[in-house]
């Protein structure tokens, strides 16, 4: 089968090509690399047509070098605007069919939807020809690439594959998909039976003029493969009319197919026989070594962009060099970088230009700049972008070099939160953008806490301010409450009504981290958590800390809120004499030189109801009870002497020259007995009953002792 060249019906159009060509040239500047004028250096010349060398094998045959992102760049670059209810190549998309793998092609699966650059990409690579040969026989054929009103016949016939000279098309190769994929096909037919076709490479053909047979033939050594292929696709070759008028026509005897590639090819492209650096990349690429240095020798044509301020990009055999205005000349080499910026849509898209070069610390983590983001490179995570506010902050807080280091994660957008969020993961912890600001949340026990309790998405909520540390320990505040952590006991989350009273009492610097999870008391009537600074409880009387020390090690003994002591009702208070702490059935007080005693029942209200540690002192000795004289308690105090008869009230004795004389004869077990009321004074002494008697002073501090 010979496809057809399409040249008669096509000589009008030439002209037509000749502008849309001009056209396209002049909007192609180069925006940034070095000011250059690139069209002029691109654009075809006639003296560098050669009938045997058209287009190397290793341009023709390179699937890789466009992606289908790349493809729709370029044919969004050609048309500007569609004519009103056309439907140009950009916006052409029609549904596919699966395709059959066998010896020429990899086969094709289908979809619903595919637009004219995603067929383009995925048959150049099912069928191994490059996107650029297929884009170029598109607009050979039938100007489809550059046309802003393409008939329908237009895509009927894409490729003219099918479609002989002399016969109507193939009706099984009809519709653009067909077209572009069994024109690729078609070629790769040529490339493996070589021998089977008229034209071969590696010796002499004599090559039609144009169909007319009579124009006669030119012998021509067909140097290689593709240039055979294309002469068996569209066999004529250009006569001297049409060379001399490049982008017009020639005379009867011309035929423009093989022209034609040629020179969009070239001034699309660039010379399709060899790889050039762009003008503007020359003096770069010399400054590295040239094709024998770090960036090797160019792999493909420049392409240019108008995206995102405009510019050019060319790919290397060890990377790619960018150059625009937004970001300057910079080379990106062969890496994870590279194929992550590719596969976020390179240059065309959000991240936009590269601005910066690469740059590797001695533990191999590196970074480059773009435009509209960054990304990190590490063994352990591969390449990471970083982008918007994300971005800002960890530049300004010394990218890799700094506390955060690279990226070991993607960005996220969370929003099944009560609040949105941009999350992303670094070495050094969790960068979180959120309505409370940006904050980091370092990798350690508080980031494991936090993601424990369902991380930004459940009750605790976004980081609301930085974390930080004191004497005792670390902590972070999140919206539903504060992870804290202490080297020795871990990382534990203070929430609810504990927040607040925390932070009311000096948060961390004062009352230091929790020392445990937040707990409800066995008695089910309040809660409690253990701090640097004691344990805070929230029981009957409210929120009241027991400061450790002696008064707390007792309560703690006594088994806290379930034990005897029941909650605290106040909170430790100290004078010079000691400290002392009340709770629920009764009161731990504390003095460095008596020690730590507890003092309850009725002695110890007496105690509380005149004051407790600021009315009587600190207890000097453990309550006692005697069964003299009918029995009864006493206890020692800063201050006195609380005594009680049993079935009488508490009795306070001041120490006094009575109370000493009383002890010194033997207290409660002498006939005198217990106090039975308090003691008395005017300016000539003291008076006091006893169970069974009187005890006077006198100014002299003379003691007396009466029977009743």
């Amino acid at each position: 089968m010979i496809a057809r060249s399409a040249e008669p019906r096509r000589r009008i159009t030439a002209l037509h090509l000749v502008f849309a060509l001009v056209a396209g040239l002049l909007v192609v500047v180069a925006p940034a690399v070095s000011p250059v004028s690139a069209p002029a250096a691109s654009a075809a010349n006639a003296a560098d047509w050669d009938p045997g060398y058209i287009i190397d094998d290793s341009v023709f045959y390179s699937s890789t070098g466009m992606t289908a992102s790349e493809v729709q760049s370029f044919l969004d670059s050609r048309v500007r605007n569609c004519a009103a209810g056309a439907t140009c190549l950009k916006n052409y998309r029609q549904s596919t069919d699966n395709r059959p793998v066998d010896r020429y092609c990899d086969g094709y699966q289908g979809s619903p939807s595919e637009s004219a650059a995603q067929i383009i990409d995925k048959v150049a690579r099912s069928c191994g020809i490059n996107q650029r040969v297929l884009l170029v026989l598109l607009e050979k054929e039938q100007s489809l690439v550059s046309s802003t009103n393409p008939p329908a016949w237009a895509y009927t016939a894409a490729t003219g594959q099918g479609c002989p000279d002399t016969a109507p098309c193939d009706p099984s190769t009809s519709g653009f998909f067909y077209q572009v994929y069994y024109a690729a096909r078609q070629f790769e037919i040529y490339r493996l039976n070589p021998n089977s076709f008229g034209y071969r490479a590696q010796r002499w053909n004599n090559i039609l003029y144009s169909p007319t047979t009579s124009c006669g033939t030119r012998s021509v050594f067909i140097n290689n493969q593709a240039t055979a292929a294309l002469y068996i696709y569209t066999p004529y070759t250009p006569n001297q009319a049409a060379l001399a008028n490049l982008y017009g026509t020639g005379d009867a005897c011309s035929s423009y197919g093989n022209r034609n590639f040629w020179r969009i090819f070239t001034d699309w492209f660039g010379d399709p026989r060899s790889y050039e650096p762009h003008p503007g990349f020359v003096a770069y690429w010399n400054e590295r070594g040239g094709a024998s240095g770090s960036m090797g020798k160019p792999v493909s044509y420049p392409v240019y962009l108008e995206a995102n301020g405009q510019g050019w990009y060319q790919r290397f055999e060890k990377g790619v060099v960018y150059g625009s205005y937004a970001g300057g000349t910079v080379f990106i080499s062969n890496a994870a970088i590279l194929a992550e910026y590719e596969r976020q849509g390179g240059p065309g898209a959000g991240m936009s230009w590269p601005n910066s070069e690469m740059t590797c610390d001695a533990q191999s983590r590196c970074m480059q700049s773009f435009v509209s983001a960054s990304m990190t490179q590490s063994a352990r995570a591969g390449a990471r972008v970083i982008w918007g506010g994300l971005n800002d902050y960890w530049k300004q807080n010394g990218a890799v070099a700094g506390a955060l280091g690279v990226a070991t994660g993607d960005v996220a957008y969370r929003t099944q939160g009560s609040l949105p969020a941009w999350v992303q993961d670094f070495e050094g912890g969790r960068l979180v953008q959120s309505p409370y600001g940006i904050q980091v949340v370092p990798t350690g026990a508080v980031l494991r806490q936090w993601d424990a309790n369902g991380g930004g998405e459940n009750w605790l909520g976004w980081p609301t301010a930085g974390y930080t540390c004191e004497a005792l320990g670390c902590a972070q505040p999140f919206a539903g409450g504060v992870i804290s952590y202490s080297s020795s006991f871990g990382a534990h989350v203070i929430l609810g009504g504990f927040t607040a009273e925390w932070q009311r009492r000096g948060g961390l610097s004062r009352m230091g981290p929790a020392y445990e999870d937040l707990r409800t008391s066995t008695t089910g009537r309040g809660w409690l958590q253990n701090f640097g600074a004691g344990v805070l409880t929230q029981g009957p009387s409210g929120m009241v800390l027991v400061p450790y020390g002696p008064e707390q090690a007792v309560w703690t003994a006594a088994q806290s809120e379930r034990g005897w002591l029941g909650w605290p009702t106040g909170e430790r208070a100290c004078v010079s004499a000691g400290c002392a702490q009340v709770f629920s059935g009764g009161a731990v007080t504390h003095s460095p030189t008596w020690g730590t005693y507890t003092t309850f029942g009725s002695i110890g209200g007496s105690w509380s109801a005149a004051g407790g540690i600021g009315g009587y002192g600190p207890a000097l000795n453990a309550l006692r009870y005697s069964d003299a004289n009918g029995g009864g308690w006493a206890q020692h105090f800063g201050s006195g002497v609380i005594t009680q008869r049993r079935d009488r009230t508490p009795v306070f004795t001041p120490y006094s020259p009575i109370i000493d004389m009383w002890y010194h004869y033997g207290a409660e077990v002498t006939w005198l007995g217990w106090p039975n009321g308090a003691q008395t004074c005017d300016a000539n002494g003291c008076v006091q009953q006893f169970q069974n008697g009187v005890a006077r002073s006198d100014r002299a501090g003379r003691i007396s002792f009466l029977p009743r």
